[in-house]
């Protein structure tokens, strides 16, 4: 039975962010001016200066309640899903992965409830979809959850998924294992459900610079990866600064954001800071990171001999700065891909970076299969 819930943290909890801020103990920066090292310590300190005094937490908080709000256990596991939009339309389940946040979605919603049925759900140990109970839910386990959610609580039989990030995974399953129940995916990063390398002679020659760029943060934008997949229980220690988490997240916005120079381009100051928030709040750096070992400690396996893998109708946004890209050619082989298009902006935070875009494609590809 889902709960109806308001997001309400306790005043002490804003004041004890508040002194932790205030009393932070910084390391020096030495050469760093492009990041080249990690997070930059002058941007940060601005960054933290303004979480301190400038930073509104309950506006934004309101503006969260604007929305219906529930917690659900599934399997012993609390999950929380935020619905909004026309009862009786096609259901369609958003899903994103780390470093995001439900509220990520906050500019697509409105795009989309006038004609859907809107279901933004938190994968388990993320923000409200705490605490993390239980171990061994990677993406797999979590797409069976996901569907016990639309089928068991919702009572939806039929309904479309878009997915980025470990969202993209978790939809890519649930369009595998269920396709009966999938009327469409729709992804900004699509993925091998098993990690395969991808044959690098799939990129077409007019491919070749995401081929690079993908390339490029394999090999040097992955520390953190290895990092959450073998020891994320270091990693949770990181909740008893907010500087560390902000430094830790806040390196990722920079790095995989459309922007010149200045991350707040693509990512704006007040969306960072509700991030590391919600974050904060929930206690949930530690149990998101574990995403990744439980993904990769608890691999694919098919449910069915499915060629395509994927066989439910595909829609692929693609984004210039996305750091993790596949070729065109090999998403044709392994998805039933009806749609394909390239945003002529964004990375790896579509629905922050370029809502319009990431709507309007995912509005007209489920306006197309609903019909």
């Amino acid at each position: 039975m889902s709960e109806r819930f308001t997001i309400a943290v306790a005043q002490a909890d804003v004041d004890d962010l508040r002194r932790r801020l205030t009393q932070a103990r910084w390391p020096g920066d030495l050469a760093n001016d492009t990041w080249h090292y990690g997070t930059n310590e002058s941007y940060l300190r601005m960054l933290v200066a303004y979480w301190a005094e400038g930073y509104d937490w309950r506006a934004h908080e309101r503006e969260m309640n604007q929305y219906a709000h529930y917690r659900v256990t599934l399997d012993g596991q609390p999950i929380h899903y935020l619905r909004a939009g026309k009862q009786g339309a096609l259901p369609l389940l958003l899903l994103g992965g780390w470093p995001w946040t439900f509220w990520d979605f906050r500019d697509i919603i409105p795009r989309l409830m006038e004609d859907f049925d809107v279901i933004v759900a938190e994968l388990p140990g993320y923000g409200f979809s705490s605490p993390l109970v239980k171990p061994k839910l990677g993406f797999v386990a979590v797409a069976d959850l996901m569907h016990q959610l639309m089928t068991g609580v919702l009572g939806v039989s039929r309904y479309g998924v878009y997915g980025a990030d470990w969202g993209a995974l978790v939809a890519e399953q649930l369009a595998h294992k269920y396709p009966e129940a999938i009327v469409g995916l729709h992804t900004s990063m699509p993925f091998p459900l098993d990690f395969a390398p991808i044959p690098p002679d799939l990129w077409a020659p007019e491919e070749q610079p995401y081929a690079e760029h993908t390339a490029r943060w394999w090999q040097y934008g992955t520390a953190y990866f290895q990092m959450h997949a073998t020891k994320p229980q270091t990693v949770a220690y990181l909740t008893d600064s907010p500087v560390a988490l902000a430094a830790w997240i806040v390196e990722k916005f920079h790095g995989w954001t459309d922007h010149t120079g200045n991350v707040e381009d693509a990512y704006p100051r007040d969306r960072i800071l509700t991030t590391l928030s919600l974050y904060w709040f929930t206690n949930t750096i530690g149990s998101s990171a574990r995403f990744y070992a439980e993904s990769l400690q608890n691999p694919w396996q098919p449910s069915r001999d499915s060629q395509p893998v994927v066989p439910v109708p595909t829609a692929i946004l693609a984004f210039p700065k996305e750091v993790a890209q596949v070729p065109r050619r090999w998403a044709e082989l392994y998805f039933r891909l009806v749609r394909y298009n390239r945003a002529d902006r964004g990375g790896h935070f579509p629905a922050v970076e370029n809502p319009v875009a990431l709507a309007s494609d995912i509005h007209a590809f489920f306006s197309a299969v609903a019909s």
